[in-house]
């Protein structure tokens, strides 16, 4: 119930402060859009049959439900890299105190945090897709029995991820080289637009350093593959252990920093 309080109360507060104006909503579709349309574009001038190198590592009939899809997961995850990045300017206007003044359990916070950001984010893209499957005639292509559950993995995961890096945030006096390493580096490395397996060894090393090459996979072989639960147990007995990985580290460094804080004064940990 305590949970249900906290992430309505950060629904309201986020929609409030990040979406009082029409134009962010429009912002938050074509920005998303023109990311997608870039990539497929940029696809167009190669060879695409069955020939193609690229056939080696996906099935170049899905190549536009292959954009889709690695978008749809990397706009769940940068939008909350994005959300975590404004604890920056909640220290620099002088109301983190408020984080940690309230007598609210503050990891709760953080995680209610992320998720309410997570919903209004995501919609308007997740809309354009659905009309994308539409124009183009691929919604057949789609196993849709197995959405809800991708979409759940997708959600538990980007959640967990954002309320991870929303307290690496809160307790670090300038973030700004986390933003950058998060954003570019995670929309080319984990599969989003190029498959992962087309990498060489040390572009491998780097891509599963980043949850969502873990969910993106288990995403398409859910929604474009159709996989049952048997075929994915090993994928998904280690996304749940990324899952419980940071989790722990999240209620460790919580607890360190808010020690640290105690005994210095110091809301900086790092």
């Amino acid at each position: 119930m305590k949970m249900l309080t906290i992430l309505h109360a950060e629904m309201v507060k986020s929609h409030r402060h990040n979406f009082h104006n029409k134009l962010i909503y429009f912002s938050l579709l074509l920005w998303p859009a023109l990311l997608f349309v870039t990539a497929y574009y940029s696809f167009k001038p190669f060879n695409l049959t069955d020939s193609s190198p690229l056939s080696a590592y996906m099935n170049v009939d899905q190549i536009t439900m292959f954009l889709l899809t690695g978008y749809l997961g990397y706009i769940f995850f940068w939008s909350l890299v994005q959300s975590a990045w404004n604890m920056s300017y909640e220290r620099q206007a002088g109301t983190l105190e408020l984080i940690f003044l309230t007598p609210a359990n503050r990891l709760m916070i953080m995680f209610a945090r992320a998720a309410g950001n997570l919903l209004e984010a995501v919609w308007l893209f997740t809309a354009f897709i659905l009309l994308v499957l539409v124009v183009t005639g691929k919604a057949a292509d789609i196993y849709w029995t197995h959405v809800p559950l991708a979409l759940l993995l997708l959600s538990v995961s980007a959640i967990v991820w954002g309320g991870f890096l929303n307290i690496v945030f809160l307790f670090s006096r300038d973030a700004g080289i986390l933003f950058t390493i998060f954003e570019e580096p995670m929309q080319f490395f984990s599969g989003v637009r190029i498959p992962v397996l087309a990498f060489p060894i040390w572009g491998k090393a780097i891509a599963y350093l980043f949850p969502l090459t873990y969910v993106l996979e288990i995403f398409r072989d859910l929604v474009l593959n159709g996989k049952n639960f048997t075929q994915m147990i090993g994928q998904y007995s280690l996304l749940l252990t990324i899952i419980l990985l940071l989790c722990i580290s999240s209620v460790f460094l919580l607890k360190k920093a808010e020690t640290h804080a105690k005994e210095t004064g110091n809301m900086v940990l790092y």
